[in-house]
């Protein structure tokens, strides 16, 4: 893909972060690679396609790989009366997911984290007859309250709770992120990846207030209270 910007800077996203890389040399991007010169430039978005280049102002991106192996192994196979040729995906149709998204600023101004994340997350529609419904018109299981702060992961924790990970994005601390959630919070802990307590972090009501260094990853487990029943 052929870009007006000859001149600029390939950053491409690595898990739960970015990091700059040199012209003419692929290398993986986890959703997104951006090409900007601070002024203006271009998001390249994949869906499980990591192999990325930028040369020259030309940006590209690797589909499949396709090779025997014949430099290991035994006789281009990865153990014996096994051979590789079943990677090379012939007489296979396939289809790719990619997307194009120019911008103005730089990466961060772009928040390449968010498109790449929603173009790999996009939403579900389930059509439906016509009804009152139990909901309001506005509601979330949760919401964090910074640009620069992403959710990764929501799940039923190991020990228990609800344990959910996020993390700053773009290199720049963020202070009084905002965690919130549609019922009480009985408990608040940080724990490690490992899910291992680490300390106890002070809620109230709903919502749950964490600063986080450049690029830091907090995983934190949570009990919620259920909300009393309505009469």
């Amino acid at each position: 893909f052929p870009t007006v910007l000859p001149q600029g800077t390939a950053v491409h996203e690595i898990p739960f972060g970015a990091s700059e890389r040199p012209d003419g040399i692929e290398s993986p991007a986890q959703n997104w690679v951006d090409w900007s010169d601070g002024r203006r430039g271009m998001m390249l978005l994949n869906r499980g396609l990591p192999g990325n280049n930028v040369a020259g102002g030309t940006m590209m991106l690797s589909l499949l790989r396709s090779t025997r192996i014949v430099a290991y192994g035994f006789g281009g196979g990865y153990e014996p009366g096994m051979g590789s040729d079943s990677g090379l995906e012939l007489g296979k149709e396939l289809a790719f997911d990619y997307a194009l998204v120019p911008h103005a600023g730089d990466w961060r101004e772009a928040a390449a984290y968010r498109e790449g994340a929603e173009f790999n997350n996009p939403l579900i529609v389930c059509p439906a007859a016509p009804h009152a419904g139990q909901l309001p018109r506005r509601w979330g299981f949760l919401s964090v309250g910074h640009p620069h702060v992403m959710l990764s992961t929501v799940k039923t924790g190991e020990r228990g709770g609800v344990v959910i990970r996020i993390y700053e994005a773009t290199g720049k601390a963020a202070r009084g992120v905002k965690v919130e959630l549609p019922a009480r919070i009985g408990r608040a802990e940080e724990v490690n990846l490992m899910e291992d307590p680490i300390r106890p972090l002070a809620a109230r009501g709903n919502t749950l207030v964490v600063n986080l260094r450049p690029f830091e990853i907090k995983t934190i487990r949570l009990t919620l209270r259920r909300p009393a029943a309505k009469a």
